[in-house]
């Protein structure tokens, strides 16, 4: 996580907290995906999953990082006030 800028809260979840963030060197914001350990099988299916799909209508996945206490998923951020 060390090329990620790590800014404010987006929102929370139980078992996740999504943050706003940038990758260093570039001006493109990203919306970066914290969660525990114990998330691992699903998020795994999740990353699997999700870096399989290229479509318009759903946010793109970029990389996902594991570090020594929680995992990380990077993905597109979309603003406004709902995914709607």
């Amino acid at each position: 996580m060390e090329n990620y800028i790590v800014y404010n809260e987006l929102g929370a979840g139980s078992s996740c907290v999504v943050y706003k963030g940038r990758k260093k060197g570039t001006l493109g914001f990203v919306a970066l995906i914290s969660a525990g350990k114990a998330m691992k099988p699903f998020l795994t299916n999740h990353v699997y999953i999700c870096s399989k799909l290229h479509h318009p209508n759903v946010v793109s996945f970029y990389e996902w990082y594991e570090t020594n206490t929680h995992l990380w998923c990077v993905v597109e951020l979309c603003t406004g006030p709902s995914l709607r």
